[in-house]
């Protein structure tokens, strides 16, 4: 008999309106929580592979979505639901088998059973079933899976719409923000949301208003804390003037043990309102970090990092201590960062450039998860950390793989070498080019943080760019 176990899936609810009770948006954001069940069945019973996606039958459609693994519990990507009543008929996880643009010999990792079947006892709801989508606040629904062979999840999605008048123009916008560190949230806005914190919360920002370069207004959804409707903003159109808008998007998050608004992406138009990212429901949703692929806006996962930190190398590389290419110390980093005052271990994306063993540097940061802020030497890096942290995320597929693997896939990947005499590194950096271009990390997922020297030529020469793997 097949070792089984189950998991309890967690179904959320939430989508907006623009302030008018008339018109609802015709489909709402469902989100999915899997967390292991404590039924006398054991999650390490369950030995088979990894789940890479799931396949989902609601109503009369099969969705095929992609999963990610946080803590213990297993999340789903996003789904789009109309508000009302929606039936689960069926819900199986697969793994890809190590081909994943081929679907035809993937294999079922585990699955909700059937009314009717042997297996529909081990739980307490099998398929199918009803559950109810209300507009506006999010709700939860259990679903049960039982361990065929491995794990997946499914999506978050949102729709809203947009209200303009004839001279005082008008655009709505509404964000999810995506952390796997949710609890350092306690004491922020966030806490107070309708369900508290999760990994997945309605984003509090606040858009500045800027016409001709010159600031306007200021709007922010701090009265209902993110929930319910999205942020409606009203700005003037003067007749028979090209005007060109700023609309300058900040979202709340944590700047060491601070909560604050930090600046993230800027949306453009000229007079009418029409903004490039807008999806065809006239609101404009974007999500700050990965669990919620099909919004109008993706932003990359927000990483908590320092401007700069003092950096000591250590004494031995090729390995280091920490089985990298060799170790770094950081100091000089206050409290509540990602990153800390501790040791690393770090790879390096300069090969033709020396950094001294047992050396002190002031060291500016970034994430590579927004690599336009680098400066302008490291154009040939910057064009790929997609896919290298595309690699940072897949090390799993190379069962036995070394650091040097990693480090020769590296340094191929940005062009720096051309073979590798490593078992893996070929593969490894083949695979990242053909799959990782334009991978942004799940949340729970790994970003490569940069180290880079700022005192150089002003960065007008190649530097020592080192890595580490830290997770966002």
């Amino acid at each position: 008999m097949k070792k089984l176990f189950y998991l309890f899936l967690m179904v959320g609810l939430i989508t907006v309106s623009c302030n008018k009770p008339e018109e609802i948006a015709t489909e709402q954001e469902v989100v999915f929580k899997a967390t292991t069940a404590t039924t006398g069945f054991k999650a390490d019973d369950c030995d088979n592979e990894v789940a890479h996606y799931a396949l989902i039958e609601i109503d009369n459609d099969i969705l095929k979505v992609d999963v990610f693994y946080l803590e213990g519990m297993i999340y789903t990507n996003t789904i789009k639901l109309s508000p009302g009543n929606h039936t689960i008929k069926s819900f199986v996880l697969k793994n890809d088998n190590g081909t994943p643009n081929d679907d035809t010999d993937d294999i079922i990792v585990k699955a909700t059973p059937l009314i009717g079947s042997d297996y529909a006892g081990f739980v307490q709801n099998p398929l199918p079933f009803d559950f109810n989508v209300d507009a506006f606040y999010k709700a939860e629904v259990n679903i049960e899976i039982l361990c065929f062979e491995a794990a997946e999840i499914t999506d978050f999605g949102f729709a809203w719409f947009t209200v303009n008048e004839i001279t005082v123009r008008e655009l709505c916008f509404f964000g999810d923000f995506c952390t796997k560190y949710y609890n350092d949230y306690a004491g922020s806005l966030y806490e107070g949301q309708e369900s508290g914190l999760r990994h997945d919360m309605p984003a509090i920002f606040k858009i500045d208003i800027y016409r001709n370069n010159n600031f306007l207004i200021s709007y922010n959804n701090e009265e209902w804390l993110g929930e319910g409707a999205p942020l409606c903003v009203q700005y003037p159109d003067f007749e028979n003037v090209t005007d060109n808008y700023e609309f300058r998007l900040s979202i709340l998050v944590k700047v060491g043990m601070n909560f604050e608004y930090k600046h993230f992406y800027t949306f453009t138009t000229t007079d009418d309102g029409t903004i490039a990212n807008i999806g065809d429901d006239n609101v404009l949703d974007f999500v700050l970090g990965s669990c919620v692929p099909d919004a109008d806006l993706i932003l990359p996962p927000y990483m908590n990092l320092p401007a700069n930190v003092t950096m000591t190398t250590g004494s031995t590389h090729s390995p280091g201590s920490l089985g990298t290419y060799f170790d770094i110390t950081l100091s000089g980093i206050g409290a509540g960062y990602d990153i800390g005052n501790q040791t690393y271990g770090v790879f390096c994306a300069d090969k033709n450039t020396s950094i001294v063993l047992n050396t002190t540097y002031n060291m500016d940061v970034y994430t590579s998860l927004y690599p336009d802020l680098l400066p302008g030497a490291f154009a040939a890096q910057k064009d790929v950390l997609d896919n290298i942290n595309w690699l940072g995320n897949n090390l799993y597929r190379y069962d036995g793989h070394t650091w040097a693997d990693i480090q020769d896939a590296v340094w191929m990947i940005l062009g720096q070498i051309s073979t590798s005499s490593t078992p893996f590194a070929t593969q490894m950096a083949s695979d990242a080019m053909l799959y990782g271009d334009g991978y942004i990390p799940p949340v729970g997922g790994w970003a490569a943080v940069l180290f880079v020297d700022p005192t150089a030529d002003d960065y007008n020469k190649v530097l020592q760019l080192l890595f580490t793997l830290v997770d966002p």
